[in-house]
């Protein structure tokens, strides 16, 4: 059996991006993850160790957000996603999107986002 466990938009306020004004003033983030547990037989004993919990995966999410200033959001996807993996050997590979609200530039836009999708080798 296949299990996904996800998170989807949850807002986080933070200090990212290239600009000195977007890392003094902050702005909004929105992060959505998923991850993909390693195959298990059965979910029946009603249990988290062969799981992850939302609330787990929401604190962690914004604890390495929160770690440090990172000028790139590459960059803190890629940090979140080896941090889950290094803390939940349940979790086979995950994929972690991260959307930014007005970003500097010229342009009128919704969001500006990217995904980093990391697997165990």
């Amino acid at each position: 059996m296949r299990t996904m466990v996800s998170i989807k938009g949850l807002q986080l306020y933070a200090h990212h991006g290239m600009e000195e004004a977007e890392r003094s003033l902050g702005q909004r983030f929105l992060f959505d993850v998923c991850c993909r547990l390693v195959k298990v037989e059965s979910h029946l004993g009603d249990s988290l160790e062969t799981s992850v919990g939302y609330d787990t995966l929401a604190k962690e999410i914004a604890c390495v957000s929160g770690s440090k200033r990172f000028r790139t959001i590459e960059a803190l996807a890629e940090t979140i996603a080896r941090h889950l993996l290094a803390g939940h050997p349940v979790i086979e590979a995950v994929d972690v999107a991260i959307a930014k609200y007005s970003p500097p530039m010229p342009y009128l836009l919704d969001v500006a986002s990217v995904e980093i999708s990391l697997a165990r080798p």
